[in-house]
């Protein structure tokens, strides 16, 4: 005998439920899935930008205080320098001889280097160098010493170009799958001077 008032679920009913909220579940977790996938891609970019930014402001900093640059392609190095005139010798106030006809010595300048430079995707910086220390043998030879400063170790490529006043940066990052490329021009505010 049967009960006229059975309910319930037959085996092809409960089967075809639980294939639909494994797919609506799968779905889930598909969107769940890309989207801290992308929340993890966007961070990285945001990180990218933000220290791209920073490195623009120090390497602005610097090259504000500075009135010669030249950029070494071989080495990716932008070479800073702030010269000083050191002014000619004045003879003594006690001499009392006659002015002699020679020509006074040529004002001599003084100056101290800083240079920005990449190896092995890192950015570099190295300050107050003596500039007869600075070529391309020394860049090759002493690259990376104890007291660099790693400025950034997400660059992939680094630029500069010089034209009268400006300095064009060229700085491409890479962290995991995300890039950033920044193109900044930097304008000198007292103008070049020539040197040595």
């Amino acid at each position: 005998m049967r009960r006229k008032d059975e309910n319930g679920f037959t085996l092809v009913e409960l089967v075809i439920s639980m294939g639909m909220f494994s797919i609506v579940m799968l779905a889930i977790m598909f969107f769940l899935t890309a989207g801290t996938k992308s929340y993890g891609h966007s961070k990285s970019e945001l990180n990218l930008q933000m220290e791209s930014q920073m490195l623009l402001n120090q390497i602005r900093d610097i090259t504000y205080s500075s009135n010669y640059a030249k950029y070494d392609s071989t080495h990716k190095a932008l070479i800073l320098y702030d010269v000083d005139k050191v002014p000619a010798p004045t003879p003594s106030a006690g001499a009392t001889a006659a002015p002699v006809a020679t020509a006074a010595p040529a004002p001599t300048k003084t100056a101290k280097v800083t240079i920005v430079y990449l190896v092995d995707d890192k950015l570099y910086l190295r300050k107050d160098l003596d500039p007869t220390a600075v070529d391309a043998a020394s860049l090759t030879t002493t690259c990376v010493a104890m007291d660099d400063f790693l400025f950034s170790r997400y660059m992939q490529d680094f630029k500069a170009t010089i034209k009268k006043n400006d300095v064009q940066l060229t700085m491409k990052m890479k962290n995991g799958k995300s890039k950033y490329e920044l193109n900044e021009g930097i304008t000198i505010r007292n103008g070049w001077i020539t040197y040595p």
